[in-house]
């Protein structure tokens, strides 16, 4: 055999030792490496008593079983200072099964915050079960102290401070009802939106609201270096995938002003979606589960300090 024909081989096996690595990381290692953020979102009309003010906010744990990941992100919650206001972002299930592994991870993040208010709302998953096992869900949220908000809004009040907190169910499917979710705005009053899918983003923003959590993205689940992300289920745009999307932001992306000073922050959620037609395929890479860590500050960002002259 030729030294050119071995080489080859010896290419091609490193080749494919190489990509079954990177498989392997993907869909058993990645999936399980959840991290907590810490961000600071800045926020004009944000209450002065607000500043400061910190958000757990949890979205997309698709859970099936009480497994690894699940412990995990009880763990990383452990560790956390308590937050003033806890927020879970739609899409609990993995699976219809998953109902009551879901509720026990919500129970044990309640547990570990007893006395913070916790709100929730539907993501796209909810509406994949039944109308009364949904109700269920409800039912058993309420028992641990969550509220779920479904195309609503109610006062909240925090540190002496009232805001208006609305939640619309989840836009993907077409459950969002925004004209019943924005029924009660008060006007002049800072509006914090919970909407799973981030493709409401614009008619958020027209509406005057000032902060929109979402999640629905999973920041891709996959993502390629300098490409950004493979998929992001997100018909307002591809680029409104995860982290921080100031007014600035949002303007460059959708190519025109929608109005308003809303800030979006996207989660890259906890859990996994599966690649259509292929159920045991559900990889993660370049975009680590995440379990965030918001704080609320009042204002404008700070200017990027200016280079340093020579």
């Amino acid at each position: 055999m030729s030294k050119k024909l071995l080489g080859s081989k010896k290419r091609l096996g490193m080749t494919a030792g190489a990509a079954a690595g990177l498989a392997l990381y993907a869909l058993k290692i990645e999936p399980l490496l959840v991290e907590v953020t810490h961000t600071e979102l800045f926020l004009p009309r944000l209450p002065a008593a607000w500043d400061g003010l910190s958000i757990l906010f949890l979205s997309d744990p698709h859970v099936w079983e009480f497994g690894e990941r699940e412990r995990r992100v009880v763990a990383l919650c452990a560790e956390l200072e308590k937050p003033d206001l806890i927020v879970w972002g739609g899409d609990f299930l993995g699976n219809s099964r998953g109902v009551v592994p879901a509720v026990r991870l919500v129970t044990e993040i309640a547990q570990l915050f007893p006395e913070t208010p916790a709100f929730a709302i539907w993501g796209n998953a909810e509406h994949k079960i039944r109308k009364e096992r949904r109700a269920w869900l409800e039912a058993l949220l309420a028992e641990v102290g969550v509220c779920t908000l479904t195309n609503e809004s109610l006062p909240l009040t925090l540190r002496g401070a009232t805001i208006t907190l609305a939640g619309c169910d989840d836009p993907y499917y077409g459950h969002a009802d925004l004209d019943a979710t924005f029924a009660e705005l008060t006007p002049g009053r800072f509006t914090l939106l919970l909407a799973h899918s981030p493709q409401v983003a614009a008619l958020a923003a027209r509406a005057g609201v000032d902060l929109m959590l979402s999640g629905h993205t999973h920041g891709g689940q996959v993502r390629f270096p300098l490409l950004g992300p493979w998929k992001t289920q997100n018909p307002l745009s591809r680029l409104l995938d995860c982290g921080t999307f100031p007014p600035t932001r949002l303007t460059k992306i959708l190519g025109y002003d929608p109005g308003g000073e809303l800030t979006t922050y996207i989660s890259r959620g906890i859990g996994l979606a599966f690649v259509p037609y292929l159920p045991w395929l559900a990889p993660r890479f370049n975009c680590r589960p995440e379990v965030a860590r918001l704080t609320l500050r009042m204002g404008f960002p700070p200017s990027p300090l200016p280079p340093p002259s020579r």
